[in-house]
C-alpha cells in the first residue's frame, strides 16, 4: 500500500507541478501493454520516450499527436499501424536519422510540418487514400528526391520531385534533394503553397508557371541553392516575405503586370538584383528600397525543365475541385520571421507551439545544430473528392466543409520531468511483471490458436526458448522481436513469419526455417547474430553469395561483383535481399522468381540492368527505388 500512495501522491503532484507553471496534467495517459516506451491517450499516440533504432506503433493507434516523436534522433525506421488515419503537424520533427516511411493505405490526412528536418529522409512511399494533406510536410528533408505515390490515389499527384494536388492546380512543395538545376513548374499549376520552395539543394533556376497570379507569404522563402527566379507576366502580387531570408538569390524576373509588392518581400536577400522593366512598378519598388535593379539579365529567363529521370508528366485530364485553406481571420496576419530569428534557441522541443501566438505560421528551434521551423496546424490544407465524382461545375461537396482544426488542450500533451518520472516507475513496473511471467514461458510454449499473436514476447529478455506448437500457420510481426531467443525452429506448419518477427533477437544464432514457408516480411531476422554472421562470412552456409530459406525466397546477398545471376531455384526475392549494394550494375532474373518485394534492390545505385523477369507477377512498390531501374517497364514485361 505504501508504495501505491507514493505513486498517487508523485503523480499529484507532477500535476501541481505542471500546473504552477500555467499547465494542467489532467489528461489520462495509457501505456500500450507491450512497451512503455509508448504514451497513449484513447488511440492517439501522444509522445515517445524511446531510444530505439527501429520502432513499431501498436495497431490500436490511429493518431499520431502532434510532436509525438519530435527531436528523437536515434530513430532510423517505423512502422506505422495499419489502421493509422491520421499523422499530425511536427510528428516526427526533427528525427535526423530516420531514413525510410511507408504511409499504410488508412493514412487519411498528413499534418504541416509532420516530417521537416528529417534530413536522412530518403524513401517514402504514399497510400492511395491520403486526401489533406499539411504545407511544408517535407521542409528540410535535404536526401528526399523523389516520393513513391500509389496510382490510384486521386488527391495527390507526384512528378519529377515535386508534389502537387490531384489535378495539379496546386503545387504543395518541390522536394528539397531534387535532382537537376531547372524547375519549370507546369502550367497547371495556379496556386503555390507556403514553404513551396523551402532550401533546396540543387536546383538553381526557378520559372513560375504563366497561370500564378501571387506570391504568396513565405511560398519562395528560404529556397536554399535557388539564384534565379524567372515570375509568370501574369503575376499581380508578391506578399509579405514571399522571398524572404535567400541569401543566394541573384536575380528574380519581375514584369509590368506586377503591381502590388510588398514592403517586405524580399526581406533578407542581401544579393538579388530585380530584372525589371523601366518605370515599371518593380522598378520604383527596388529603388526606393535600395534594392539593385537591371534592364538586361544577368542570369537565364529562358530554360528548360531539369527530368534527370526523363519521367512522364500524369495525365490529368479531370479537374480536382480546389482544396479550402483551414484557417482563421488570424491567419491573415503573418508575423514577421526575421533571419535574426532563425538562430533562436527557444529551448525544448516538446510540443513547441503550445504557446504559439495566434497567426504565427511557425517557431524556429535549434535541433542537432540547424535551424528548424516548427509549423503551425492553422497551415493545413484540405481538399475534397475528384471532380471526376461529380457533374462538371458542380461544387464538390467535401471541398467546400472546411475542416475544423481543434486545438489539443495542454492537459493532454503537457509533460514535465517529474510527470515523466513517475510514468517511468510505472512502466518499470509492468515490465518486471512481463520479466516473471517470461521466466515461466523459458522452457516451452504452445499455442492454441494459428497465430502468434504480434508482440507477444516482444523485449522479453527472459525467454531463451521455444518450441511453435504444429498449429502455427503465421508469426505476427513483433512477436518475438528483442527477446532472449538463442535458437529457433520454424516447422512445416508456418507459412508466414510477419514483419520483424525477429528483430533484434541479439543472441538468436541458430535458424532454421521449414521449406514450407512462403512468406518473410521486411526486417523479420534484421540485426540477428545469425544474419549478420552470414552477411559477415562467418557462417559460411551452402557457400553461396545467396542466403536462399522456406520455400525458394532470397533473403540476403553477401557478393561483391558488378553482375549478379540470381539461381534457378529462386521462386522471390526478399524484402531488401541486395538492398545498399552499390558496385551491382547487371543482375539476371530466371523464371522462377514470380515476386520481388519491397525494397529488393534498394539504393543499388548503379543497377540500370535487369534481364529475364519473364516469371514475375508481382513487383512489390518500390523494390528498385534508389535505383536506375524503370520500375514500371518491368511490370509491362
Amino acid at each position: 500500500m505504501k508504495k501505491k500512495t507514493a505513486i498517487v501522491i508523485a503523480v499529484f503532484i507532477a500535476g501541481a507541478l505542471i500546473g504552477s507553471c500555467g499547465m494542467k496534467y489532467m489528461g489520462k495517459y495509457v501505456f500500450a501493454k507491450e512497451d512503455g516506451n509508448f504514451r497513449i491517450n484513447g488511440s492517439t499516440l501522444t509522445a515517445y520516450l524511446g531510444n530505439d533504432t527501429f520502432v513499431s506503433i501498436p495497431d490500436y493507434v490511429t493518431s499520431i499527436g502532434k510532436g509525438a516523436f519530435a527531436k528523437n534522433t536515434t530513430l532510423q525506421s517505423v512502422e506505422l499501424p495499419k489502421n493509422l488515419e491520421t499523422i499530425e503537424h511536427n510528428a516526427f520533427a526533427g528525427c535526423t536519422a530516420l531514413d525510410d516511411v511507408l504511409l499504410p493505405e488508412s493514412v487519411t490526412k498528413v499534418g504541416p510540418g509532420a516530417f521537416q528536418g528529417c534530413t536522412s529522409l530518403s524513401i517514402v512511399e504514399i497510400g492511395s487514400q491520403v486526401s489533406s494533406w499539411g504545407s511544408g510536410v517535407f521542409n528540410d528533408c535535404t536526401a528526399l528526391s523523389k516520393l513513391i505515390l500509389d496510382e490510384e490515389n486521386l488527391y495527390l499527384t507526384y512528378y519529377n520531385g515535386a508534389l502537387y494536388n490531384g489535378d495539379m492546380s496546386f503545387l504543395y512543395q518541390v522536394l528539397a534533394g531534387r535532382e537537376g538545376e531547372n524547375y519549370v513548374m507546369p502550367e497547371e499549376v495556379e496556386e503555390i503553397d507556403t514553404y513551396a520552395f523551402w532550401n533546396m539543394q540543387n536546383v538553381k533556376n526557378v520559372m513560375i508557371s504563366e497561370n500564378v497570379t501571387k506570391i504568396p507569404s513565405f511560398s519562395m522563402s528560404n529556397m536554399g541553392s535557388v539564384e534565379n527566379v524567372v515570375l509568370s507576366t501574369e503575376i499581380t502580387t508578391l506578399e509579405e516575405k514571399a522571398f524572404a531570408n535567400n541569401n543566394s538569390l541573384k536575380q528574380v524576373a519581375i514584369y509590368n503586370h506586377t503591381t502590388e509588392i510588398h514592403e517586405k518581400a524580399f526581406s533578407s536577400c542581401q544579393n538579388v538584383k530585380l530584372l525589371v522593366e523601366k518605370d515599371s512598378e518593380a522598378d520604383n519598388y527596388g529603388k526606393a528600397k535600395k534594392i539593385a535593379v537591371i534592364y538586361e539579365a544577368e542570369y537565364p529567363t529562358d530554360f528548360v525543365d531539369s527530368n534527370v529521370n526523363l519521367e512522364e508528366k500524369p495525365s490529368k485530364t479531370v479537374a480536382v475541385t480546389k482544396k479550402q485553406h483551414v484557417t482563421s481571420k488570424d491567419d491573415e496576419k503573418i508575423e514577421e520571421e526575421d533571419s535574426t530569428e532563425m538562430s533562436e534557441d527557444v529551448g525544448s522541443y516538446e510540443h513547441p507551439l503550445d504557446s504559439q501566438e495566434e497567426g504565427v505560421i511557425g517557431k524556429t528551434i535549434i535541433a542537432n545544430g540547424n535551424a528548424v521551423v516548427l509549423i503551425g496546424e492553422n497551415n493545413q490544407k484540405v481538399y475534397g473528392k475528384p471532380a471526376s465524382q461529380v457533374t462538371e461545375g458542380a461544387v464538390d461537396e467535401a471541398s467546400t466543409e472546411v475542416e475544423s482544426v481543434k486545438e489539443e488542450s495542454t492537459e493532454e500533451i503537457a509533460e514535465s520531468e517529474t510527470a515523466e518520472e513517475d510514468l517511468k516507475e510505472e512502466s518499470s513496473e509492468e515490465q518486471n511483471t512481463k520479466e516473471e511471467q517470461g521466466k515461466n514461458e523459458t522452457d516451452k510454449s504452445i499455442e492454441d490458436s494459428q497465430n502468434i499473436e504480434e508482440r507477444k514476447y516482444y523485449k522479453q529478455k527472459s525467454l531463451t526458448k521455444y518450441e511453435i506448437s504444429e498449429t502455427i500457420k503465421e508469426i505476427g510481426r513483433l512477436s518475438f522481436a528483442r527477446s532472449g531467443l538463442t535458437t529457433i525452429k520454424i516447422p512445416d506448419c508456418v507459412r508466414t513469419i510477419g514483419y520483424g518477427a525477429f528483430y533484434a533477437c541479439e543472441d538468436l544464432k541458430e535458424v532454421t526455417i521449414s521449406d514450407k514457408v512462403t512468406d518473410i516480411e521486411t526486417k523479420a531476422f534484421a540485426d540477428t547474430p545469425w544474419l549478420k554472421n552470414w552477411l559477415s562470412g562467418e557462417e559460411s552456409g551452402d557457400g553461396s553469395d545467396f542466403l536462399v530459406v522456406g520455400d525458394g525466397i532470397l533473403l540476403a546477398y553477401r557478393g561483391t561483383g558488378s553482375k549478379v545471376e540470381i539461381p534457378t531455384h529462386v521462386k522471390q526475392i526478399g524484402s531488401e535481399a541486395f538492398k545498399g549494394h552499390g558496385e551491382l550494375m547487371e543482375v539476371t532474373i530466371p523464371d522462377s522468381v514470380t515476386k520481388i518485394n519491397a525494397e529488393a534492390f534498394r539504393d543499388c545505385k548503379m543497377l540500370k540492368t535487369v534481364k529475364g523477369c519473364k516469371g514475375v507477377k508481382t513487383i512489390i512498390r518500390g523494390a528498385f527505388y534508389g535505383t536506375q531501374v524503370d520500375e514500371e517497364s518491368l511490370k509491362s514485361n
